[in-house]
């Protein structure tokens, strides 16, 4: 492939990366700057501009230096440059500007689900795009991220049998007829243009509250013309309001919003408020919404009028789950009983929903089986003796909660218990009904000081494999979904993840803000929830599902290299996410959802609730 820059090997340039860099910037936020036929490189920027790759690079210089926002800059045909008098003397002197996000008027491209790089495709985490191929390759010779910034779209068409990929603060384009296929995009001019086109627009939004999926609702906006041309209410030109979605979590197919008219012409200065009729996705997500003016079929942010991105979020009820809390039997020596009480007081029902009992905070009931009679035997307080069949049901009162004396350290837990029996174990059980959440955040599989990425990797790890036990384990006719697998479990010791309630939330509240923050997301293959296991540590490398434990192969879960912990030894059964590996790739600045996609394969993230 010919290389537009072939005359000189290009030195890296500086790792701008994102430093005193901000997000989108609004439209027209850049003091207007004088086009000037005779302009040349300013003395200021012109070490900077032969340090890149020269006018080959930049592209000529369009305007001579002018101020913004209290900054010395000037606009070349492919970027914008501005000085950094803060960082004078560092490689961080000189910046390109976001350049890139202000012509796309801070439109929105499809983001797309993380997989594993390859040496011709790469992902890019913080943006949550792709650079490929032909595109990649000139990226890498500039210096990867730190002349154009980040991607912020995939490869996209434009007239003429274009391929386009916009950058934080450039753009490249594709066309294999020129003698340079791939070249850097001229949007220094195009931002210039802009300047004179009369169109401008600001918006005002009112918030979506949450809303039941697939509910028909209204966005209202407030659109501001803050051009000069006047905004045609009909005709060809006629302007109007409409909206696109803006996320990656939805589904593939969706009700496209509708436009919404203007009453009359608005002219500068004037302002109009319309409703744009939206019909929510059918399945629960954090979606989002971006408004946007059109006018002849072209949205305004095509000519780099920013529009704002309004949250839509869609949910459904958190459903429940029910843990084995406790194995009364003879596989647990010495536990013959369960004695359960509360914080704040308590009410006890039978399976017929008859209240047998209300206690107040601290007040102990006994529950034993009596197996011989095959009833339950519920001592009192007060010294009287309740006999039962069936399920007995302790809910908590005044929002309290229950604690089970024969889990150390009496353990408190958020939700209700039952005691029942079961009979294919031979054995009584102590469960907790409780809702998804409050389990997760009861989990005690990761410390609460690990990094934060790490700890929201690991809330989506933990709810995919309850959501998918406990549908599992439902349609078996089951008494709970998991076990708290912890030793007061000893049958089902391990098979699932270690449960101790709130004692969990007292070391630290940082997972259940992960839950809270990843609400509802699971990993999915096919469409479907994976059954994700996890393990504690690997040994360079994980092992797949078929390796260990034989069965069908899952292509979820095959094995993978894992450079965080070579020359380390195997600690669990190597299935899966290694929890320690993804602390160490959170801490070197993985997100994630980077850190799933690189140890579960080809999965999604969908969201159930």
């Amino acid at each position: 492939m010919p290389r537009l820059l072939s005359r000189r090997r290009l030195g890296r340039a500086a790792a701008l990366g994102a430093l005193g860099l901000t997000s989108a910037p609004a439209a027209r936020v850049l003091a207007d700057p004088t086009a000037a036929s005779d302009a040349t490189i300013d003395p200021l920027f012109a070490r900077f501009v032969e340090r890149v790759g020269g006018v080959a690079v930049v592209g000529d210089p369009i305007t001579n230096r002018f101020e913004r926002n209290g900054r010395s800059a000037q606009l070349f045909a492919n970027f914008l440059l501005e000085y950094w008098p803060e960082n004078a003397g560092t490689q961080y002197e000189i910046q390109p500007a976001l350049l890139g996000e202000l012509v796309s008027g801070g439109r929105y491209f499809h983001e797309i689900a993380p997989f594993r790089s390859e040496s011709s495709v790469e992902y890019i985490w913080q943006t949550r795009h792709s650079v490929r191929f032909g595109f990649l390759d000139f990226w890498n010779r500039l210096g990867r991220g730190d002349l154009l910034g980040l991607p912020i779209s995939e490869e996209v068409p434009e007239s003429g049998g274009v391929t386009v990929q916009f950058f934080q603060r450039g753009k490249l384009s594709y066309l294999s007829t020129r003698q340079a296929p791939i070249q850097i995009e001229p949007i220094g001019r195009t931002y210039l243009a802009t300047l004179t086109d009369g169109i401008d627009a600001a918006y005002t939004a009112d918030p979506i509250h949450t809303q039941t999926p697939g509910t028909s609702i209204a966005l209202r906006v407030t659109v501001k013309n803050t051009g000069t041309n006047t905004w045609a209410a009909t005709g060809n030109d006629a302007v109007k309001v409409g909206a696109r979605w803006a996320d990656s979590n939805a589904p593939s197919t969706r009700v496209i919003p509708s436009f919404a008219s203007l009453s009359n012409d608005v002219a500068p200065g004037e302002s109009a408020t319309l409703d744009i009729p939206v019909q929510m996705p059918s399945v629960p997500g954090p979606f989002r919404l971006q408004p946007d003016l059109q006018t002849g079929g072209a949205w305004f942010t095509s000519v780099a009028v920013s529009a704002p991105v309004v949250d839509a979020p869609a949910r459904l009820a958190t459903p429940d789950i029910r843990v084995g809390l406790l194995d009364i039997s003879d596989d647990n020596p010495g536990v013959d009983q369960a004695t359960i009480f509360s914080t704040g007081g308590l009410e006890i029902r039978d399976e017929g929903d008859t209240v047998l009992a209300q206690l107040d905070a601290d007040e102990r009931v006994v529950i034993r089986r009596d197996i011989a009679n095959e009833v339950h035997l519920l001592d009192l307080p007060d010294g009287s003796r309740l006999r039962t069949v069936g399920r007995v049901h302790i809910d908590p009162t005044d929002e309290s909660r229950l604690r089970l004396e024969e889990t150390a350290p009496q353990r408190t837990y958020r939700g209700s218990m039952e005691f029942a029996w079961l009979a294919s174990y031979r054995s009584a059980w102590v469960v907790n009904t409780l809702s998804m959440d409050d389990y997760l955040s009861g989990l005690v599989e990761q410390n609460d000081t690990i990094p934060w990425e790490a700890l929201r990797a690991s809330a989506i790890a933990f709810r995919t494999y309850a959501y998918t036990v406990r549908r599992q384990r439902r349609a078996s006719g089951a008494l709970f979904d998991v076990a708290a697998s912890t030793r007061h479990t000893p049958t089902l010791y391990t098979r699932d993840q270690v449960y101790h309630g709130y004692a969990r939330e007292l070391s630290g509240t940082r997972l259940r803000d992960a839950v809270r923050d990843t609400r509802g997301c699971v990993l999915t293959h096919a469409g479907s929830t994976i059954h994700a296991v996890y393990f504690s540590r690997a040994d360079g490398r994980t092992r797949s599902w078929h390796e260990e434990w034989g069965g069908p192969l899952k292509p979820w879960a095959v094995a993978v290299d894992d450079p965080y912990s070579r020359g380390q030894t195997l600690l669990g059964h190597g299935i899966g996410l290694p929890l320690r590996s993804a602390n160490a790739m959170a801490a070197a600045g993985a997100n994630g959802e980077q850190i799933l996609a690189a140890y579960y394969t080809d999965i999604d993230f969908e969201h159930v609730y």
